[in-house]
């Protein structure tokens, strides 16, 4: 069944929903038992091939063979072939297609991600449950409501209508439903104590919404209780609250399924940064180029001037360790930072790197992601044949928005083994954490970056 696509698999029960449908009315026996198992089946299908957890498969097979029928019969009146059975057909039909491909494409958008899957087997009760309670809820609906309950002789169609232009019952339910199922959301409760407590909260709610409805509250009081339309309305709440339950749910899950993956992005793109930043510098060129530098300063008897040298080596490892676990810094340590790392610098590259700086003394207070300036400096030099007779200048500036960091262009005539990496890193920290974007320009003769200022 997995080699199956899904849009044919969608096709198939729809049309052996057709068929069932004309070979049931054809031979007299009722067919809406058939239609319900092929429904959940069809629905349970679509879910597992999704990945999806099973109590949001349970959940979609209540709702979906809800709306079915809903949309079984209102297709049923508005095709208008001469054959009933024509039109119950393609009803059928159609309902299937529309039930499958909503269901499919909602799937397909907020699938659990692998890993986070939870299993089939710890938790198929909350089919079975599920699969009871479609059941039991067709065969009450057919055969002791419609045929010989309180809604023999009514239009069925004119009540539902009834009861869902009762704005204020409709938004208690839906508050109520709204409360109720993100107040379950953090909390794992075992099977047994969510199915029993999500019974009670679905009647209690059904029952008191049938209440108000049926005493005509809030519009007018009805003080004589109509024991038949309390009937009719506690069946027609149940079916409302039910549906209006599935959907709170699809939409809650859809917003938690979204929130958890954007939380799951954010933690694999700070860790990569974070990997990036720290490889940089630990990578062997680094260190070599370091440490020759400070064997030079010591051969050449300037212990001052080591000890600097080492003082600013430790304060580049210092900062980044104290802020590993930061997703923002201000500014004014930022450049405290990029000044030491820029020192070391100066020192391999004496003539043929200078800095100039017009940082506005108001936007040192201003955040920035922890290491993105020195990643562009590491990939000035890096990019650039720096020497005293082609030097580099690196501008940076700051307008209350964005800071900006331009370099005059120098190739090397070899390029450098790049990952091409590090700006899409930076990139996607920024877009986690404040939804901005960095700004790149670039031409044969300079190289220009900005980055918001937070």
């Amino acid at each position: 069944m997995e080699r199956i696509r899904t849009s044919w698999l969608i096709h198939g029960f729809a049309v052996l929903h057709a068929v069932v449908t004309i070979v049931c009315t054809l031979a007299g026996i009722p067919d809406s038992l058939i239609l319900t198992a092929l429904t959940m089946l069809l629905t349970v299908l679509i879910c597992q091939r999704r990945s999806l957890t099973v109590e949001f498969t349970a959940i979609c097979v209540i709702l979906v063979n809800i709306l079915g029928y809903a949309l079984g019969n209102v297709g049923a009146e508005v095709f208008n072939f001469p054959s009933s059975l024509l039109n119950h057909a393609l009803a059928t039909f159609l309902t299937t297609e529309i039930l499958g491909w909503s269901l499919a494409l909602f799937a397909r958008a907020y699938r659990i991600p692998t890993g986070q899957r939870t299993g089939w087997k710890e938790s198929l009760g909350w089919l079975i449950f599920a699969v009871i309670v479609v059941f039991a809820l067709r065969i009450f609906i057919e055969v002791f409501v419609f045929r010989k309950g309180p809604f023999q002789g009514v239009d069925s169609l004119h009540e539902f209508r009834l009861f869902l232009g009762n704005s204020l019952v409709m938004l208690l339910l839906f508050i109520a439903t709204l409360l109720f199922v993100r107040s379950g959301h953090d909390k794992h409760y075992s099977l047994d104590v969510a199915t029993i407590g999500t019974t009670l909260f679905i009647g209690l709610s059904s029952i008191l919404a049938a209440l108000l409805h049926t005493f005509g509250l809030p519009f007018h009081w009805n003080p004589g209780l109509d024991t038949a339309a309390l009937s009719r309305n506690t069946v027609i709440a149940l079916l409302v609250e039910m549906t209006v339950f599935g959907l709170v749910y699809l939409v809650e899950y859809a917003v938690n399924i979204r929130r958890e993956l954007a939380s799951q992005r954010e933690k694999r793109h700070l860790a990569e940064y974070r990997y990036m930043a720290l490889k940089n510098q630990v990578n062997p060129h680094f260190l070599f180029n370091s440490l020759n530098i400070l064997d030079s300063v010591i051969q050449e008897g300037e212990k001052e001037e080591a000890s600097r040298y080492v003082h600013k080596l430790a304060g580049i490892y210092r900062y980044m360790l104290q802020h590993d676990g930061s997703k923002l810094v201000r500014l004014s340590e930022e450049d405290t930072f990029v000044t030491m790392y820029y020192d070391l610098l100066k020192i391999r590259f004496p003539e043929g790197l200078s800095v100039d700086k017009g940082i506005r003394e108001e936007d040192f207070a201003r955040m920035v992601v922890p290491c993105a300036l020195q990643l562009l400096v590491e990939n000035i030099t890096k990019h650039n044949a720096i020497s005293a007779a082609h030097p580099v200048l690196i501008r940076v500036r700051t307008d209350g928005e964005f800071l900006t960091l331009e370099n005059n262009r120098i190739p090397r005539t070899s390029p450098p083994p790049s990952t091409g990496l590090g700006l899409p890193y930076i990139r996607k920290q920024y877009l986690d954490i404040s939804g901005k974007d960095i700004l790149v320009e670039e031409t044969p003769d300079r190289f220009l970056v900005r980055i918001p200022l937070l």
